[in-house]
This record gives C-alpha cells, sequence and structure tokens, in this order.
C-alpha cells in the first residue's frame, strides 16, 4: 500500500485489554445484558435502544458520573500500547480511535498515549447523574461511516489508512481502508476479512504493517 498517513486503532481489547468497555461496567455492577445482546445481534433492537437499555441498568444501581470516571479509570492498557503509540508519534504518523465504546474511556486512552482523534459513544449525563440514554456516534455496524468522514474531514486517502480491530463488527473498518489489521481477533471471521493477522498481545507487533522496522537494542 502507499506510505501510510493514518492508523486508526478500535479499543475495546485493541488499545485497552478487556473485551468491552461496556462489559467492564456490567461486570463491576455484577450486570447480566445477555438477553439486550441477543436482542441486538438477532436485529430486535437498534443501536439506540441496545445503549439505551445498558445505560438504565446502571441508572438503577446509582451510577453517577463520579462512579463512571472511576470504574473506566482501572481499565488496562494493551501490553505494548505506550511505546508502540510513542514511536508512531516519533515517526509523525497520526492516530485516531474509532469504537463503539465509551468516549469517557476513550477520552482518557487517547490523553495517556497521545492520540490525536477520538470517535466513540457517548453517556447522556445531567445534573451529575446519568439520564438513561446514550449518544450514539460509532454504530457497531456501520464502523466505516465515521472512518470515511473522518479522513474525507482530513483530505487522507482511505488507501493511506491502516484500521486495527479485533471483533467481526471491525471488519468494516477493514472494508474501507487500505489494509486492516485483526490484533488478537475474537472469530474466524474476523482473521479472514484483515490483511494481517496478529495473536499475541503485543501492540508493537503492528509497527512493521504500517511501515515501521524495530531493530533490538543491541543492534542499534
Amino acid at each position: 500500500m502507499q506510505q501510510v498517513r493514518l492508523v486508526i486503532f478500535d479499543m475495546d481489547g485493541v488499545l485497552v485489554d478487556v473485551e468491552s468497555s461496556w462489559g467492564w461496567i456490567h461486570t463491576h455492577y455484577g450486570i447480566d445484558n445477555g438477553d439486550t445482546v441477543q436482542a441486538y445481534l438477532g436485529n430486535k433492537i437498534d443501536d439506540n435502544e441496545f445503549m439505551n437499555r445498558d445505560i438504565s441498568l446502571w441508572k438503577k444501581k446509582g451510577m453517577g458520573k463520579k462512579e463512571l470516571y472511576e470504574i473506566l479509570g482501572n481499565v488496562p492498557l494493551m501490553p505494548g500500547a505506550r511505546k508502540c503509540l510513542s514511536i508512531l508519534r516519533r515517526h509523525g504518523i497520526p492516530t485516531a480511535i474509532v469504537s463503539a465504546g465509551l468516549d469517557v474511556l476513550a477520552d482518557r486512552i487517547a490523553h495517556e498515549l497521545g492520540i490525536t482523534y477520538v470517535i466513540a459513544n457517548g453517556i447522556e449525563i445531567q445534573g451529575g447523574y446519568l439520564t438513561g440514554r446514550g449518544i450514539l456516534r460509532v454504530s457497531p455496524r456501520a464502523k466505516g461511516d465515521p472512518i470515511k468522514n473522518l479522513c474525507d474531514e482530513l483530505q487522507i486517502p482511505l488507501e493511506t489508512v491502516v484500521s486495527i480491530g479485533n471483533s467481526h463488527f471491525d471488519i468494516r473498518m477493514f472494508q474501507v481502508t487500505g489494509k486492516g489489521i485483526a490484533f488478537n481477533p475474537m472469530d474466524q471471521d474476523t482473521q479472514t476479512a484483515a490483511d494481517v493477522v496478529i495473536t499475541t498481545k503485543d501492540l508493537n507487533l503492528i509497527l512493521p504493517h504500517v511501515g515501521i522496522t524495530i531493530y533490538p537494542k543491541n543492534n542499534r
């Protein structure tokens, strides 16, 4: 492909070492949202209803803005994330998060890792408390759309973009960008759709696939 001009990361399972930022909160409260997940996967509810059902469960537990930030403040980074993003910055390659996960966590991760652009879903808060409604910016089923919009805004050709994801929802990312990297993919379809498959939890392993060669210290 052409010289890489943008690297786009999914967040959950890629930049952070948890499968879902939504699931992280459910686990904190001991909530089982399996019925809602099945309804969504079965096309019985839309994106907004999916979010609102989950957020309403947290509201019933008394979650406020403070608790939201505290819970997501404990989500661990993926091994290699700090070094990988530092190297990308040194090489002048812009980075972005495009995630159906939560913007509170995405903003935190972007700040810690120096990621420039963030597109993720939000939670409506009034007076420090959840209203029970979400703010939809990224549909899991249509992750290619915000990528196209971002690249159009930045005037970056899609064929010069590398996207990195781990689930079948990220296949849409792979389809619209010049190269798709499946990072610890959760299913066979994701592996098949990607140009590159990485099965080790070390984000530094993406670097050769964006045109950056990392030499061992004793070879410097």
